[in-house]
């Protein structure tokens, strides 16, 4: 990564003239369940690492003198809250304190009973910074994310901004869930906009913010909060923008069990996100956004395969594996008609 590097007179001037900025970094544990650990220490390297090059003031090439001033506020140690459900193993718990540098103040919390928002929900409530950056353990930054991400906030508009999230496309199975699940395909050009959709993987708001709405309850869904979360605060007058520049990879599902989880769990949380009770008009509508996405997911393969280096002789493929995820998704909304009550306490990722 090429950096511009600001003399430590400058950046002292710079934070002299303006109020310093504290971040709270909440990590969720809950994606270590079915993607391991791995990720997540390769998350807390990376998040170590670039923390460093902003107290050095080392920002990636393309980055406004306006965001450069703001980042030069940044006051150190970054509060970094990791949030899990379940007891994290002793040697775990070793390495990541081990691991962490002098720059980030961690705390560990264990909070039983909690799930993906819920663990979230927790963390934002001993946050003490200014901004309160969501990340998840199982995604891995690009270089350059934490500048871009954070930077975006040296204008005063900005309330709440997220990175893009896109699968890595490094193997075929990857691939075909770049271009058929629910995450846009990487996008090179760095742009600010407003997205379609809004994910909790990578995101930051002002804290007196995210404080007026917090994570919604969702009862027997799984998922499903961040589109509540950005319908209460149109509702404030506040936009959700996305930073295009920084980016996260996000991995496919671990391994076929996984798939048919994380399909199950889909098809069930779009089956009851207008309601819990059983109807037909939710069945129905749940086979047609199965039927819609993978639609969506075979059009993608068509134009996109080469972007993502896909022959074309392994297009069926790629469509195969599409097909297999809707069919479990499709299959999660009428179990989810058989049996709502079980269907909402199982499957809870």
């Amino acid at each position: 990564m090429s950096t511009n590097t600001i003399p430590e007179s400058s950046a002292s001037r710079a934070a002299s003239s303006a109020s310093q900025v504290a971040v709270s970094i909440i990590i969720e544990w809950a994606n270590t369940e079915l993607n391991g650990t791995p990720r997540a220490k390769i998350l807390l390297e990376l998040l170590g690492r670039q923390w460093g090059q902003l107290l050095r003031h080392e920002y990636p090439e393309g980055l406004s003198p306006e965001a450069i001033q703001y980042l030069d506020r940044l006051v150190t140690p970054a509060q970094v809250l990791i949030i899990s459900a379940t007891p994290i193993e002793d040697g775990v718990e070793k390495e990541i304190r081990s691991g962490v540098p002098a720059d980030f103040d961690l705390e560990l919390h264990v909070t039983p009973g909690l799930e993906y928002y819920g663990l979230k929900n927790f963390g934002a409530e001993r946050a003490t910074g200014n901004l309160i950056l969501f990340v998840d353990s199982d995604v891995e930054p690009e270089a350059g994310w934490l500048a871009h991400l954070l930077g975006t906030f040296a204008d005063p508009s900005m309330q709440v901004v997220c990175g893009q999230t896109y699968i890595p496309p490094d193997s075929l199975y990857a691939s075909a869930f770049s271009l058929g699940w629910t995450y846009d395909l990487r996008d090179p050009r760095g742009r600010l906009i407003q997205p379609v959709k809004v994910y909790a993987n990578n995101i930051v708001f002002h804290a007196e913010v995210f404080r007026q709405t917090g994570f919604a309850s969702l009862g027997k869904r799984s998922r499903g909060a961040s589109s509540l979360l950005r319908k209460h605060l149109e509702q404030l007058g506040i936009s959700i923008w996305e930073n295009r520049s920084a980016r996260v990879g996000h991995p496919p599902p671990a391994n076929f069990q996984h798939l048919t989880t994380r399909a199950l769990a889909h098809g069930r949380d779009h089956y009851m996100k207008h309601t819990e009770r059983r109807t037909l008009y939710c069945l129905g509508r749940s086979f047609w956004i199965a039927g819609k996405r993978m639609c969506r997911g075979f059009a993608r393969t068509f134009r996109h395969a080469s972007d993502v280096g896909v022959k074309f002789w392994q297009v069926p493929a790629v469509l195969t594996i599409i097909s297999c995820y809707y069919a479990f998704f499709a299959a999660g909304g009428l179990l989810t008609h058989i049996s709502p009550e079980a269907m909402g306490r199982r499957f809870r990722v």
